[in-house]
């Protein structure tokens, strides 16, 4: 059973994955995912209202839209 369960969710990313993937604690993530925060990440994948985690090709998507050189960054500004 726990193949079935690992072959289901290797697509997603956890809030701990999330977390050390961004370099946010996973409180920060856990707030995103219940939209106490803004989130720079799209809505998580959700079962019986409890966080399962978000789609791979969505954070990469993601972090791709929301790229910033280490020059502009503090400015808020997008790289180009």
């Amino acid at each position: 059973m726990s193949a079935t369960v690992s072959n289901a969710l290797s697509g997603l990313v956890t809030v701990r994955q999330l977390a050390e993937h961004t370099g946010y604690s996973r409180s920060t993530v856990y707030k995103w995912s219940s939209g106490e925060r803004p989130s720079p990440y799209p809505e998580p994948v959700r079962k019986n209202g409890r966080v399962i985690g978000w789609r791979r090709e969505d954070v990469e998507a993601a972090d791709k839209a929301n790229k910033y050189s280490r020059a502009d960054w503090p400015y808020g500004r997008k790289a180009a």
